[in-house]
């Protein structure tokens, strides 16, 4: 059966890490990212363990796209619809209140999801909305591990 997870805390807390573990621990995936330059990110780090043959990246400035490939790492806008992966995550979905690009994390909320497992990452304020647009989806909290401190000039 598939799960489906929301994964919801603070910036800088490792869930965009933790979704990029979980899509190698499958043996095929999409994650949908919000920055065409976090993307890239990604995709180095995944061709840097996988190999570029099983990774695709897709952006709207870029497409990489392998004969074959296991993996799919794309700006949310970009994501490929009704693909059979397994896994499939969707990062930052607080911007489903964005004035101008809030319609495709919203659509992605509702529609996207992998074959064994689904995770939705993004900020606590997403609660009510992944309650009310999803709700077989199992809510976790993802705490700060340390305290931000915020910079300080110096005389």
């Amino acid at each position: 059966m598939s799960t489906i997870t929301a994964l919801l805390g603070p910036t800088n807390t490792g869930k965009t890490h933790r979704a990029v573990t979980q899509l190698l621990s499958h043996r095929t995936g999409v994650i949908g990212l919000p920055l065409r330059l976090l993307a890239r990110e990604v995709y180095d780090r995944l061709t840097a363990e996988v190999g570029e043959a099983a990774v695709a990246l897709v952006t709207g400035e870029e497409k990489r796209v392998p004969a074959r490939p296991r993996y799919w790492v794309c700006t949310v806008e970009s994501m490929p619809e009704g693909k059979d992966v397994e896994f499939l995550a969707v990062d930052e979905i607080q911007l489903a209140g964005h004035r101008e690009r809030g319609h495709v994390f919203t659509d992605r909320l509702m529609r996207a999801r992998g074959v064994s497992e689904t995770m939705f990452l993004g900020s606590d304020t997403m609660t009510a909305a992944v309650e009310a647009l999803v709700p077989t989806a199992r809510i976790e909290r993802h705490p700060r591990f340390s305290r931000l401190r915020g910079w300080r000039r110096s005389s």
